[in-house]
């Protein structure tokens, strides 16, 4: 993804962050998603690590109901998405979490749905899914109404 690409990327998830109904749902108005790079591609993530453990405090994208939604895609040099990491939960630890790895492995598909309630090795496999799609859902299926 070259550099002025980030920003086309970064405005296709703000353009679902910033209308109005939305924006009544979250706690961070205007969250942070940095890009970055490495030898071989360059990403775009919310800060911390993409990989979010049981309880650990909210971060990312953060919602009235302080549940929130880490983020995490890796795209190759030529545009290509390479990797993703969607992953929403809420202060009870509950989760659910779309991952998109680099290739299928015997019971790892590499596009799945992990969520807490399943267990920690069950991934359920999925098609490909995209920021805004996450987004979306969680605002309508999962944060709560009386924030």
């Amino acid at each position: 993804m070259a550099e002025r690409s980030f920003g086309r990327r970064i405005a296709e998830i703000r353009a679902v962050l910033y209308p109005q109904p939305f924006q009544k749902k979250l706690r961070s108005k205007s969250p942070t998603i940095s890009p970055g790079q490495t030898r071989r591609s360059v990403f775009l993530k919310t800060p911390g690590l993409p990989f979010v453990k049981p309880g650990e405090r909210p971060r990312g994208i953060v919602f009235c109901d302080d549940s929130f939604l880490v983020l995490y895609e890796e795209w190759s040099f030529e545009d290509e998405l390479l990797s993703y990491k969607y992953h929403y939960q809420r202060p009870d630890g509950w989760f659910v979490r779309y991952d998109m790895d680099k290739e299928d492995t015997l019971g790892h598909p590499k596009h799945h749905l992990q969520a807490s309630p399943l267990g920690k090795d069950v991934r359920l496999p999925t098609g490909e899914v995209r920021c805004e799609e996450v987004l979306r859902m969680v605002a309508e299926q999962f944060v709560r109404l009386d924030c």
